[in-house]
């Protein structure tokens, strides 16, 4: 979703997609701690195995429960590499919305040659091609022997993490060691997808957040055009809440009727303002059935108006009236 596509929301559909962010945003945070245990819980399930590998996992499953760059997590995979499996090094890649394998730049840590990097990402593809690990021995001496481990989350790939030493020689890992690497790939594409979802929800709300400002700049605008509006109408226009109370008045009502500022009219009551008003002069002429008054009003001179007042109801839930006073 773009600004574009978020420019055709209306105001209510933009807070529909307000709540739907966080609760996808607390759907990802429960999921993070999910994965964390699980991850635990899938190697003690193997039996005996290298104290750091149960390590490293519960390490890599805590990704999802904070926030970390993909630079982080390429740091963190070159790390466990040499910590964990005994190997030289890590490559992160992530696929891009190309659908390119892109190598994430380690923070703290630099990538290995250009020779040697395009080495790694031909056995990274061949491995996302394969949708299977690969394990291949190195090219020369300058190329390094590399596993690779496809990255996906329910289906979906999303990167690949390439192991390698700078040996030519194709590494020779025990039993126990591929079956964690199995398990291990698995936690990090979720990792992957789970970075990559938290980021597309965080992208959407700096978006929301960007139309809903714009949104309440138009209204704003649109407040106060149609307050100039209001204020220049040629006739008095009061409008009262469900209790009668003033919410708000034009300049024509307050400098020409009443003879005080808006500010002292908005929030008292309709009866106040009537005493108001028969305290100036005001006197009744007639009214029908359907709420349709004459009245007549000495100006500050002594000249004498006449209006005639109406009231309609406004369509809202609070009951709420307008009142016009057009002089005759």
């Amino acid at each position: 979703m773009d600004i574009a596509d978020l420019s055709r929301l209306s105001s209510a559909d933009a807070l529909e997609l307000v709540s739907r962010l966080q609760q996808a945003n607390e759907q990802l945070q429960g999921s993070a701690v999910t994965l964390s245990r699980l991850s635990v819980a899938l190697q003690d399930s193997l039996g005996p195995a290298p104290a750091g590998t149960v390590g490293a996992l519960h390490a890599i499953g805590q990704f999802l429960t904070v926030q970390h760059s993909y630079e982080e997590l390429a740091a963190l995979v070159h790390q466990q590499s040499m910590e964990v499996f005994g190997l030289d090094g890590g490559v992160l890649f992530l696929l891009d919305e190309s659908g390119t394998l892109t190598p994430i730049a380690p923070s703290g840590a630099a990538l290995p040659d250009p020779s040697a990097l395009e080495h790694i990402a031909e056995r990274a593809r061949r491995a996302l091609d394969a949708e299977a690990m690969i394990s291949a021995p190195g090219e020369r001496d300058s190329y390094p022997s590399c596993i690779a481990l496809p990255l996906s989350r329910m289906g979906q790939d999303v990167g690949v993490a390439v192991l390698y030493r700078v040996a030519p020689e194709e590494p020779a890992l025990a039993a126990d060691m591929w079956a964690n690497l199995t398990i291990y790939a698995g936690t990090l594409g979720a990792i992957c997808a789970g970075m990559r979802q938290a980021e597309a929800l965080r992208r959407d709300a700096r978006l929301l957040e960007s139309l809903l400002a714009e949104r309440a700049r138009q209204v704003q605008n649109s407040r106060d055009i149609l307050r100039v509006v209001f204020d220049h109408l040629p006739e008095g226009i009061l409008l009262l809440d469900g209790d009668d109370m003033a919410l708000a008045v034009n300049r024509f009502f307050a400098d020409r009727i009443a003879g005080v500022h808006p500010r002292d009219l908005v929030g008292r009551s309709y009866a106040e303002l009537r005493q108001r008003l028969h305290l100036r002069g005001m006197q009744r002429i007639s009214q029908d059935a359907e709420q349709r008054a004459e009245v007549t009003l000495p100006d500050a001179g002594g000249r004498l108006h006449t209006y005639e007042v109406e009231r309609t109801t406004v369509q809202t839930d609070d009951g709420a009236m307008l009142e016009f006073w057009r002089e005759r």
